[in-house]
C-alpha cells in the first residue's frame, strides 16, 4: 500500500504508519478474513497499487500507540500481550494475527472505536470472531483455551453532556464488552469454512466477485419522496414505490396535479469517502467513475442500436 501525506503532515506520522503488510498466498490475517469478499480480494491483487492517506491512519496511529503502552508493562505468569501467532490447517491455508492480551482467564482485544458502534453493537458479531480466531491460534501454539473473551473499547467521540439525553450512552469512555468463544472445535469449524470461501474466490475475475450489500456499502437504500411539482422540501420520503403512490393517491384527491413522486437513490457512503480500493472496484467504477460510465453507456448505445438494425432486418 501506498501511503500519501495529502495535508503535509509531519513527516514522523507519516513513517509510523509506513508499516508493510506483504501479501503471502495462501495466508491470511485474522483482520483480513473479516472483511467481505470484495475488498479482501481486491486488497490482496492490488495491494501495490492503493493509497491511503496518513490522514485517514490517524486513529489506526491512537490504536497503535496503546498497544505499544500494553507492550511495556510487567508480565504475570502465564500472560501474553501482543503475541504474534500464525497456523497452517491440512489445506495448506494458514491464518496470522496479534493477539492484544492473554492472560489466566482472557483473550482480550483493544479497540479505538466510535461510541455508536457500542451503543448499536453494530461490531460484536466481527468482535466476537476475531476474538475467537485469537484465542484459538494461542490454543494451537500453547495447547490451552481461553473460552472468554473481552473487547476493551476507547471511546474517541465520547461526551460527557450525552448521558443527561440518552440512557443507553456508555457512562464512561471506556467500556469492556464481554464473549463467550465456544469450543476450539467450533472455532476450527468456522475458520476452515471461511477458507473453503476464500478458495473459491481466489478463482473468480474482479467482476464476478460477491457485491458489498447495501449495509456493507453504507448505503440506506433508494427513497421515494412525495413533492410538490417545483418544490425542494419532500412532504414525506417512503422506502418502497408503493409506499409512495398510495401517498400520492390520497393527495391527488384535494390537490389533483400538485404533487408528484421523486426517486432519490442511495448513496454509497464507504464506496465514495472510506474504501481504499474503490479505484480497482468494478462496481465503483462503472457508477462513480464518470469516464468509465461514459464509455459503458456509449457501448451499451452501441450495442442496442445494432440489436434494432439486426432486428429490423
Amino acid at each position: 500500500m501506498k501511503i500519501t501525506n495529502k495535508l503535509g503532515l509531519p513527516d514522523m506520522l507519516v513513517r509510523a504508519v509506513e508499516k508493510e503488510y506483504n501479501y503471502r498466498d495462501k495466508r491470511y490475517s485474522i483482520t483480513s478474513l473479516l472483511d467481505n469478499d470484495r475488498v479482501i480480494m481486491l486488497k490482496r491483487r492490488y495491494s501495490n497499487l492503493i493509497e491511503q492517506d496518513v490522514s485517514d491512519s490517524i486513529w489506526m496511529l491512537f490504536g497503535t500507540f496503546t498497544h505499544f503502552a500494553l507492550e511495556n508493562i510487567e508480565l504475570k505468569e502465564n500472560e501474553f500481550v501482543e503475541e504474534h501467532l500464525e497456523h497452517t490447517f491440512d489445506n495448506g491455508y494458514t491464518l496470522s494475527g496479534i493477539v492484544d492480551h492473554i492472560d489466566e482467564e482472557y483473550c482480550d482485544d483493544y479497540k479505538t472505536t466510535s461510541v455508536w458502534t457500542i451503543i448499536y453493537k453494530s461490531n460484536d458479531e466481527k468482535w466476537k470472531k476475531q476474538l475467537q480466531m485469537g484465542a484459538y491460534l494461542h490454543y494451537k501454539k500453547h495447547g490451552v483455551w481461553k473460552s472468554k473473551g473481552r473487547i476493551i473499547a476507547i471511546l474517541k467521540d465520547w461526551n460527557k453532556k450525552e448521558l443527561l439525553n440518552n440512557e443507553d450512552y456508555p457512562k464512561l469512555p471506556v467500556e469492556v464488552i464481554n464473549f463467550d468463544l465456544g469450543t476450539p472445535e467450533e472455532v476450527e469449524k468456522m475458520i476452515l469454512k471461511r477458507f473453503d470461501e476464500i478458495i473459491e474466490l481466489e478463482k473468480l475475475a474482479d467482476n464476478q466477485l460477491p457485491m458489498c450489500s447495501l449495509e456493507e456499502r453504507f448505503n440506506n437504500g433508494d427513497k421515494y419522496v412525495v413533492i410538490k411539482k417545483g418544490g425542494k422540501r419532500a412532504t414525506k420520503v417512503h422506502d418502497t414505490k408503493e409506499e409512495a403512490e398510495k401517498h400520492l393517491e390520497n393527495l391527488e384527491k384535494n390537490y389533483a396535479g400538485q404533487y408528484e413522486i421523486q426517486l432519490r437513490k442511495g448513496e454509497d457512503t464507504k464506496c465514495l469517502h472510506y474504501c481504499n480500493c474503490n479505484k480497482f472496484c468494478p462496481y465503483y467504477l462503472m457508477n462513480y467513475d464518470k469516464d468509465i460510465k461514459e464509455i459503458h453507456e456509449e457501448l451499451a448505445e452501441n450495442t442496442e442500436k445494432e440489436i434494432n438494425e439486426k432486428m429490423g432486418e
